[in-house]
């Protein structure tokens, strides 16, 4: 009786955190006008807690390409608000506390605004701003539905014997098998969706998928081989993160990956 409770628990404050989730998304497209640029490109930065680099990454973007700039602030404690304030970005603000899906709030924005692709980077610093145009290019002259940016794709570039470098292989070769196709950086979250991809992940999310930080990537890519979506992947340098945590990659979730990875492939194959 007490483990039907605890999951009726668990159930009513997932959907309280999605109710306010998706109350943010609305204010946020309630406004009249946006600080955009006019482009077919949307590229989102999810930051949390990321005052010493947030700065560098958006100007980055903005000195590289003329493409649109949303922030997704998931739920910061610090002082990146007052930071992002200062740099007249856009931002969807996710209430702090929450379990909340930085891509849902993304892609959705992207939907409801009629952008072609959709691109995001990283707020924490390892991803080079530099690299969005190449996966521009790439997407729109190979007609892929998801490009990856790889840290892989010129050779493993990682440690094997590493829990990390290990669960980069691993995750790689589980959906290389099951897609049929070399994908050398499953867990690689620098990448760009055209339309199509964006819908098949809100589908996806709204149909209870995507939900586990850590394994969502690969839980993607399994779910676009199941739809034949396009995948392709280009080289990329990603840096070592220097600031900060990972809320994707805690250690409670380091722990548990072997089992949310489990989870994940069979909630994207069933």
């Amino acid at each position: 009786m007490r483990a039907v409770e605890m999951l009726k628990e668990r159930q009513n404050s997932r959907s309280a955190h999605s109710q306010l989730q998706n109350q943010a998304i609305r204010e946020f497209l309630s406004k009249h006008k946006f600080r955009f640029n006019g482009s077919d490109v949307l590229v989102f930065v999810p930051v949390y807690n990321e005052e010493h680099t947030v700065d560098k990454v958006v100007k980055g973007i903005r000195d590289c390409c003329n493409f649109d700039l949303l922030v997704i602030d998931d739920g910061s404690t610090d002082s990146t608000p007052g930071i992002l304030r200062q740099l007249d970005v856009e931002v969807v603000i996710h209430p702090s506390g929450i379990k909340s899906n930085v891509l849902l709030s993304a892609l959705k924005v992207a939907r409801a605004l009629g952008y072609k692709y959709a691109v995001k980077i990283d707020g924490d610093g390892q991803h080079n701003p530099q690299d969005i145009p190449r996966l521009y290019e790439h997407a729109v002259r190979t007609g892929a539905d998801i490009t990856i940016g790889s840290r892989h794709l010129n050779g493993f570039n990682a440690k094997l014997l590493s829990i990390d470098g290990s669960g980069m292989w691993f995750c790689s070769k589980l959906v290389s098998l099951i897609s049929r196709k070399r994908i050398t950086d499953a867990t690689s979250g620098f990448k760009i969706w055209n339309a199509r991809a964006c819908e098949t992940a809100i589908q996806a999310i709204e149909a209870g998928k995507l939900v586990e930080h850590s394994t969502y990537h690969v839980e993607e890519l399994i779910i676009a081989a199941k739809k034949k979506l396009k995948v392709e992947e280009i080289s990329v340098v990603i840096r070592p993160r220097e600031y900060g945590e990972s809320k994707s990659y805690t250690n409670r979730k380091l722990v548990l990956f072997p089992l949310q990875l489990v989870r994940s492939t069979l909630r994207a194959l069933f």
